[in-house]
């Protein structure tokens, strides 16, 4: 009896080994797709600024300074600029940031906040330069700034839809999908420039 156990011991244990193994092998995989999931997860943009502290009169110095700038460049861009397809885009730039800041001065009012007048000094600056380039220079380089400042716009404008405060987060809710088209028709432009 004892001979006729054994060999059905050794093919349960066989495949409880087997079974042992496969498990193991799904575990590993499960922990490297977690690894993996967190690493990207370190890699998206924070877009939780205003949550962490940033305040109020924070994103609205910053969503007008940002205002101020799409439009002195762009009407730097409608004069400046040989290509049409830039001088289009630079002229909704102006028309959509400037009804863009009306709207955020309303807001500020409420808030019994004071928005900038003026740009900083760096960036009248770096306006008078771009001012100074050769029209292909300038396409090149204000192009490329409106990708980059939109994606920053963007993260900011999203931060404050979880900021807690309603007419903020009204203001950036119904922002949001002009902001996204701007920077679709700035990735569209500058690739077109490479």
């Amino acid at each position: 009896m004892k001979a006729i156990n054994l060999p059905a011991i050794i093919a349960i244990s066989f495949c409880m080994l087997q079974a042992c193994q496969n498990a193991n092998k799904s575990t590993r995989e499960i922990q490297s797709e977690v690894i993996d999931s967190s690493m990207e997860a370190h890699t998206i943009t924070d877009t939780t600024a205003l949550n962490r502290g940033a305040g109020i009169a924070d994103f609205l110095n910053e969503a007008a300074l940002g205002g101020m700038e799409e439009i002195e460049l762009g009407k730097i861009a409608i004069e400046k600029s040989a290509n049409p397809g830039i001088k289009d885009f630079a002229r909704q730039m102006v028309k959509d940031h400037t009804k863009i800041a009306e709207r955020l001065k309303v807001l500020a009012e409420g808030k019994k906040m004071t928005l900038p007048a003026a740009l900083p000094k760096t960036d009248l600056d770096h306006i008078a330069e771009m001012k100074n380039m050769q029209a292909n220079e300038f396409d090149k380089h204000y192009m490329g700034m409106m990708v980059k400042d939109h994606v920053k716009t963007l993260d900011l404008f999203k931060s404050a839809t979880t900021s807690g405060d309603t007419p903020l987060q009204n203001f950036a809710i119904s922002t949001l999908r002009t902001l996204e088209s701007h920077y679709k028709m700035a990735t569209s432009l500058n690739d077109k420039l490479k």
